[in-house]
């Protein structure tokens, strides 16, 4: 069964071992791991698969238009949030990808809305004027020179949160020309609100939200969870193998611990027991 990378920076789908037009290197090198940018496709299912992804990733194009047009603003930024409140990808629309890499690189430190600090704080909207406070005026000016090279004059952060954890957050930058954001009269809250509802329903969020069940319900290490995923898109054993970077007996003994701990009789009803799974 062949293994492929859809890339969600190119939006291509490469077969392992050629080069996606992103990277010098090629997504697709010939072994695990594989960029975080990509999404590994097991053969039959390459259809099936290409499809959510591309839906998904529509989904927060929408997100990200819907805010940056509703208030009037220049770019959007969205972020997963992953394990212990980092980055674990993003979007950018209107921006260049330079403004992240230079962000990432070390202009978030001076960054009053720091999406490494803001996303540990209890408020789920954060206004970028009225957070300059907690940065020097140091801080400040030379956060406001990086934004000025991008052309960005002010900015609102949403954070998104399910069960008290966040799990994104969106940025909505202004440019120069633009009225205050902290000073308009517009209800941010019910944007977040609507927003967070809809977020909620992303294949990406359920996922998690089914690993997270798996693990404290069912008792699946990170390790089955992941073997879980890979058996969830028709992956065979040889597969599951090359892509963990384990062997064939070690995939067979991971399915007989995931049989065991979810009470099933085979791998088909794996995939029947995830489905019928209540969410919380």
């Amino acid at each position: 069964m062949g293994i492929a990378l859809f890339c969600r920076n190119s939006r291509r789908t490469t077969v392992v071992g050629e080069d996606c037009g992103e990277h010098p290197v090629g997504c697709a090198r010939r072994a695990a791991p594989w960029p975080a940018c990509c999404h590994v496709l097991y053969g039959r299912s390459f259809p099936m698969q290409m499809a959510e992804e591309h839906l998904s990733t529509a989904m927060i194009d929408q997100t990200m238009r819907f805010a940056a047009s509703t208030l009037d603003a220049h770019a959007s930024i969205f972020c997963w949030i992953g394990p212990e409140a980092r980055v674990a990808d993003y979007q950018i629309a209107g921006a260049s990808a330079g403004m992240m890499d230079d962000y990432f690189s070390g202009c978030y430190v001076h960054d009053p809305l720091n999406v490494y600090e803001v996303t540990g704080f209890a408020r789920d909207i954060l206004f970028l004027e009225q957070e300059r406070v907690r940065r020097s005026d140091e801080e400040n000016r030379l956060h406001m020179a990086f934004l000025n090279r991008y052309g960005m004059q002010d900015e609102v952060n949403f954070i998104f949160r399910h069960d008290g954890l966040p799990f994104a957050l969106l940025a909505v930058l202004t440019g120069p020309e633009a009225a205050g954001l902290s000073t308009r009269l517009f209800n941010f809250n019910a944007m977040h609100d609507y927003l967070e509802f809809n977020l909620k329903m992303h294949p990406r969020v359920r996922k998690a939200r089914q690993e997270m069940l798996l693990s404290s319900r069912f008792g699946l290490t990170p390790r089955e969870i992941e073997v879980v995923d890979l058996l969830r898109n028709g992956a065979s054993n040889m597969t599951i193998a090359q892509i963990m970077g384990i062997g064939v007996a070690t995939v067979k003994t991971y399915v007989i611990n995931i049989l065991n701990k979810l009470g099933v009789d085979n791998r088909a009803a794996i995939i029947a027991f995830l489905a019928a799974m209540q969410l919380p």
